[in-house]
């Protein structure tokens, strides 16, 4: 609770700085593939974690991928609930908060479930392969491209990243993914592996 009470202090002054700015509209090009993105992303990685069980390392981390997105969805939906923005397409002001039940800027659902994704493999496999890094860019172009359709104000996809960031962090350091917990041995074979 002491957490979510400073970074609410964190956001407030970031605000009160005018960090937030309402930028040009802009989807085109690469930036116009922020709608679509987390509904490739996503499944690819369930699918994987299907196939491949905790049997592997890769299997087991696509797991710890499931369990991320879905507490950071849920812990981003909680405070969008909570806080009411309205977004930069509706308004001027970035300081509209507790607003109608459909006004849900804060913090952005795409940077939060890219971000909560790539962390678990940038976290198992930094070490071994470095290049594990260029995940980054993928919550790092929904951020921009999120500010750029008006969709979020700067810091919706700051803290968006940040609760994709802290959910994978959790999600990596747990032995065994919740998702499988509750299974008698933790343990789930796979597809791959039951033939």
């Amino acid at each position: 609770m002491k957490q979510i009470l400073i970074f609410t202090l964190l956001i407030t002054q970031l605000i009160s700085f005018e960090f937030d700015k309402k930028v040009k509209k802009d989807e085109s090009g690469i930036w116009g593939l922020h709608h679509d993105m987390p509904y490739y992303i996503i499944p690819a990685v369930g699918i994987t974690a299907l196939i491949e069980g905790t049997e592997t390392r890769f299997g087991k981390t696509s797991w710890k991928a499931v369990d991320a997105f879905i507490i950071g969805q849920a812990v981003t939906e909680l405070i969008k609930r909570t806080t009411n923005r309205v977004r930069p397409r509706y308004t001027d002001s970035p300081d509209e908060w507790f607003n109608d039940y459909d006004d849900r800027s804060f913090p952005s659902g795409h940077v939060s479930s890219m971000a909560s994704i790539v962390t678990p493999y940038i976290l198992e496999y930094r070490e071994d392969y470095p290049s594990v890094y260029l995940l980054a860019l993928l919550p790092v172009h929904q951020m921009i491209s999120r500010v750029k359709a008006q969709a979020h104000w700067q810091s919706d996809v700051l803290a968006g990243a940040l609760v994709g960031f802290l959910s994978g962090l959790y999600s990596h350091k747990r032995e065994y993914p919740i998702l499988l917990y509750f299974d008698g041995d933790k343990v789930f074979t796979g597809i791959r592996y039951r033939f």
